[in-house]
């Protein structure tokens, strides 16, 4: 059986319903790299209340990786964030 990992991103002050394609894609790539992920489709498509499927490297490994992510836009006291839960398989 497959080791499976838990990962969470947030983002503060961003509403990725908000943001054009390549702008969102940027700010996800470096996201995921800073949990130890790089990205390899372009763009990097993550709707809201939908889950995504993500194609990765893991950085310490090498190993291709599959993330399924489900994000969350939170508007809390007027300040946004989202946040994003992932499963890497």
């Amino acid at each position: 059986m497959e080791d499976v990992k838990q990962i969470m991103i947030v983002l503060d002050d961003i509403d990725i319903e908000q943001l054009d394609e390549d702008k969102l894609t940027d700010i996800l790539i470096d996201a995921f790299k800073k949990q130890g992920y790089t990205p390899t489709d372009r763009p990097v498509v993550i709707r809201k209340g939908k889950i995504s499927s993500i194609r990765a490297i893991e950085n310490e490994s090498q190993e291709e990786v599959e993330i399924y992510a489900l994000a969350q836009v939170l508007n809390k006291d007027g300040k946004v964030k989202t946040v994003i839960t992932g499963r890497v398989v």
